[in-house]
């Protein structure tokens, strides 16, 4: 689906066609906190099914015929604050369902109560319209994204392949016009019979064009099989050297649509550059062509040293500075290129960093893994981040989302906030520097996201900026509790980035001291309160997290009181054990099992409590007493007494009680032997009748692997019958029911806190669970998860651990180890520059081959020679070099100006690294003069007479 936002519900109506969803949208405040509210259309499906997957439905949630669905775990009212400072109340329905294509933290409404609130925006969905016509849409965000951003990505390659293409045919017109120049300098001679008597111009280039042409045909075919063979051994040694490579020269047709053409436009650059080497001679007159082409040297003319250094070349002419200066500005480009892209890769596969993924995962965003192993790694004093990649095409253009912490992101990543703040709630985010350029957004605006493999979609605003190295500055960084609304369910992760500390070593392998733990205690039960000489009842779960059979001694103590155990275990198996300890006095003592403590408080004889007591009454009610002592047995035969009545309690330790007609503040008091609790009671016609709960959670403190037990106790003191929504909020789920309470009732329910799959876990962390009645919080106990030796052996046996980045993965994975790519590109560079060079080079050469020969002929030996044309070379090649290098930045500017250099979303910086630029010039012009090394060899090796003979046809005519 293509998603797009409209400032106006009116516009987006407009411009929507007959099968898209228009659906209208605005803000309304709570508590200070902004919310969005989408309006569902009633036509609107309850399903895009084409869009469903197997771990999310594309489900667009029904509204209640009055109010908002939200995330509420029964319906309750709420008031609210729409965009125009009005206060409305409004009832709150829980969704019927989790899958959405809008996230869960907005409200859903129909479009009218949605008009209703003040000035709406509205998003405008299309179906199946993300690529019509095998083109990418130009407008709005797609979702799910995945395939589109790979085909937008590679969309970015080709226009680069084309701009190397555009280089090459540069080269190729270099060598071949040099190459037909020097062929219509040997044929002086015939050309100026042909044009003497009656040959035509035309028919003259044609011909030479006609060469030109077959000689870039015949180039490029054994080029081609030239380069397959060469890749073929390229991949046949990475492979053997263990690298990273995914190069193949193999011809598909899509292939062969693509070298064909390529193929056509190199040919016609043979034949452009045989006409533009032959239209000078051809065009003029056969009485001219002996005088053009006799040429002098420049000491024939007269030059002389200027300040004692000789600046003009002896032999050589200055016009060999332009081919030079184009064949030069092809290799400072490339590598400057590579240099670039060099910076922008780099940092992803620096050993500082690393990346624990998921082992067997393909590429790291096929990785599924906990999040809450990064706390086990920060333990280790490891930074650590927990991250999403969800990819994106917005308006055409690919770029990457990244689930994450942001100061977790930062601390792995050297980013740095140049504007604005962090994200501060799931609907903010920060963007890279370069990644808000591409995308022309800044700090107040706001962009859709949409899902990578889900079908979803949201809305962030941008609240800050930041500057990171290389590719982490293109990419927008959003809360996680976002990124599991569009790609992993909560607690999973695509990877954890590291940094600092020796994360290979913990993920890798089990330390000696970890090995000396492989049995631990995982969770203990006890209260936190007993009475002397009362046995006191501890359990404790005993788990074997190695990997071999082992026996453990485990020791559990209060006081003075010990219980020793040994436990034998087989490899991942756990027992439970419970004893009773007893303390002989009074006081403040810490219970210990293995490692885990608790405190527990020892009484000499248990105080009584109320547990079950209202704070508000209406006036001449009854109520039910509960009287217990704060170890929770019942107290029976005690005396309850409020205003002027009085009550005993049963052997369930209730008492029913009449409270007082007057409204007014009362004392209530339990006593029994000595014992006295009192409570304060306020009588209102007001007040109403609400349920009362109490949750006990056993153990408080576990690993995520615990399933701590719950006991749930749910009174209704009053004389009358209640009925509630009663909502249970666990860390992994809530669950709601209809109740109905009898009078004087209490009702327990033990549930277990975690799901019936097995393999749920919960991340470390306090949580909170709750009773809810009505929409109002009626009870609440806190359960700590730590991170354990069970978490880092399971972090150690379930992940991997590899140096780099998880998108440093990806690249070599997409292109093979990119260092061999980088490698590869320069040394071409290289190859292809001497080529041309060599050529332009022995152009000039053979037209100053007379002049070569009379030194020759007049006892000049060999190296002589050689270093008279070096001499010449460092002339010409030193101003060629400079003017290339400001060539190949001024091409590369222009290419980044029109996006040509941004490739998935990430902008190939220009580099100007001083070191770079010189190391480009010095192998500029080592190049140069290995060319003319190679250029004038022939004609070094060449008699004089030869040379002399040859360059005399240009004056005599001979007979054919």
């Amino acid at each position: 689906m293509v998603v797009q936002h409209y400032d106006s519900y009116e516009t987006a109506r407009q411009n929507a066609a007959k099968s898209d969803l228009v659906f209208p949208i605005t803000t309304i405040k709570q508590n200070g906190t902004n919310h969005k509210i989408v309006g569902v259309p009633p036509d609107a499906p309850s399903e895009l099914t084409r869009l469903s997957v197997s771990w999310r439905n594309a489900t667009i949630p029904a509204p209640p015929s009055t109010g908002f669905r939200g995330t509420v775990s029964t319906a309750t009212e709420q008031q609210f604050q729409t965009s125009t400072g009005k206060q409305v109340s409004v009832r709150v329905a829980p969704y019927k369902t989790d899958d959405s294509i809008f996230p869960h933290s907005w409200y859903v409404g129909t479009p009218d109560t949605v008009r209703s609130l003040g000035e709406t925006n509205a998003l405008l969905i299309q179906i199946n319209k993300a690529n019509e016509g095998g083109k990418l849409s130009q407008h709005g965000t797609i979702s799910p994204s995945l395939f589109a951003y790979f085909l937008s990505g590679m969309q970015g390659v080709l226009r680069v392949l084309f701009a190397a293409t555009v280089a090459a045919s540069i080269l190729i017109l270099v060598v071949l016009y040099n190459i037909t120049r020097m062929s219509v300098r040997d044929r002086l001679r015939s050309i100026i019979v042909i044009r003497s008597t009656g040959g035509t111009a035309r028919r003259l280039i044609g011909v030479f064009a006609l060469r030109a042409g077959l000689l870039a045909l015949v180039g490029s075919v054994l080029g081609y099989a030239i380069g397959v063979i060469a890749i073929r051994a390229v991949v046949n040694i990475a492979i053997a050297a263990g690298m990273a490579i995914s190069l193949d020269p193999t011809v598909t047709p899509s292939v062969a649509r693509i070298l064909l053409p390529m193929l056509s436009c190199v040919v016609g650059i043979g034949v452009l550059a045989g006409v533009l080497a032959t239209w000078s001679t051809v065009m003029t007159p056969p009485s001219q062509l002996t005088q053009k082409h006799r040429g002098t040297s420049p000491a024939e003319k007269g030059q002389v040293p200027l300040l004692g250094v000789r600046i003009h070349p002896r032999l050589l002419s200055w016009r060999a500075v332009i081919p030079t200066t184009t064949t030069l500005t092809v290799f400072a480009l490339l590598v400057i290129l590579s240099g670039s892209l060099a910076g922008v890769l780099a940092p992803l596969a620096t050993t500082s960093t690393g990346t624990v993924t998921e082992p067997g995962a393909s590429y790291p965003m096929e990785s599924r893994i906990e999040s809450q192993y990064a706390t086990a790694l920060r333990d280790k004093g490891i930074n650590a981040s927990p991250e999403i990649i969800v990819a994106q095409v917005s308006d055409g253009n690919p770029y990457l989302a990244r689930g994450a912490n942001y100061t977790a992101f930062a601390s792995v990543s050297d980013a740095k906030l140049v504007e604005g703040h962090p994200p501060q709630s799931s609907a903010q985010a920060v963007i890279g520097q370069d990644l808000a350029q591409t995308l022309n957004i800044t700090t107040g605006d706001s962009i859709l996201v949409g899902g990578s493999t889900s079908p979803a979609v949201t809305e962030v605003t941008i609240v800050g900026v930041y500057r990171a190295p290389g590719m982490l500055d293109d990419q927008l960084i959003i809360p996680l509790t976002t990124a599991h609304t569009l790609s992993t369910k909560p607690g999973v992760v695509h990877f954890i980035r590291t940094s600092g500390g020796s994360p290979n070593k913990f993920v890798d392998t089990q330390t000696a001291g970890s090995q000396s733990r492989k049995v631990v205690v995982s969770s203990v039960t006890a209260p936190n309160v007993t009475v002397v000489d009362q046995p006191t009842n501890v359990s404790f779960t005993v788990q074997n997290i190695g990997s071999s059979k082992r026996t453990h001694n485990v020791t559990a103590s209060l006081g003075d009181a010990r219980h020793h155990q040994s436990v034998t275990l087989q490899p991942g198996e756990e027992t439970t054990i419970r004893t009773n300890l007893s303390v002989s006095q009074a006081g403040n003592y810490t219970l210990n099992v293995g490692r885990h403590s608790q405190p527990v408080q020892v009484y000499q004889r248990p105080p009584i409590v109320l547990p079950i007591t209202p704070q508000q009454a209406p006036p001449g009610s009854q109520i039910a007493v509960s009287v217990q002592t704060i170890t929770e047995k019942n107290v029976s035969g005690a005396t309850v007494t409020i205003g002027s009545a009085t009550a005993v309690t049963n052997e369930q330790g209730l008492a029913l009680v009449q409270l007082p007609q007057t409204p007014g503040t009362y004392e209530l008091t339990a006593r029994k032997d000595g014992r006295t609790k009192t409570t304060q009671i306020r009588i209102s016609p007001d007040a109403s009748r609400r349920l009362f709960a109490d949750i006990d959670v056993s153990p408080n403190t576990g690993s995520v692997y615990t399933k701590p037990e719950a006991d749930i106790r749910i009174a209704n003191p009053w004389g009358q019958p209640l009925t509630r929504d009663i909502s249970l909020v666990t860390p992994l789920q809530t669950r709601n029911r209809s109740v109905t309470f009898p009078a004087y009732n209490m009702s327990t329910m033990p549930i277990t806190l975690g799901a019936s799959d097995s393999n749920s876990q919960i991340a470390p962390g306090e949580y909170t669970i709750k009773v809810v009645s009505n929409g109002t919080t009626i009870a609440s106990d806190t359960y700590t998860v730590v991170g354990d030796e069970r978490v880092r052996s399971t972090l150690a046996q379930n992940t991997q651990f590899s140096s780099g980045s998880g998108l440093g993965q990806a690249v070599e994975l997409i292109f093979g180890n990119f260092r061999l790519l980088l490698v590869g590109m320069v040394a071409l560079a290289g190859l292809t520059t001497i080529g041309s060079t060599t050529a332009t080079f022995a152009q000039v050469v053979h037209a100053r081959r007379r002049a070569i020969g009379i030194h020759r002929a007049t006892g000049a030996s060999q190296w002589q020679l050689l270093k008279i044309l070096l001499g010449d070379v460092i002339r010409l090649s030193i101003p060629a070099s400079i003017l290339a290098i400001l060539c190949a930045l001024g091409i590369v500017y222009v290419m980044s100006f029109t996006e040509m250099l941004t490739i998935f979303g990430i902008q190939l910086s220009v580099t100007t690294d001083p070191f770079i630029l010189v190391a480009t010039g010095v192998g500029a012009f080592l190049l140069s003069c290995l060319s003319v090394s190679l250029a004038v060899l022939p004609f070094l090796m060449a008699e004089p007479t030869t040379l002399q003979s040859n360059s005399s046809n240009t004056s005599a005519p001979q007979e054919r």
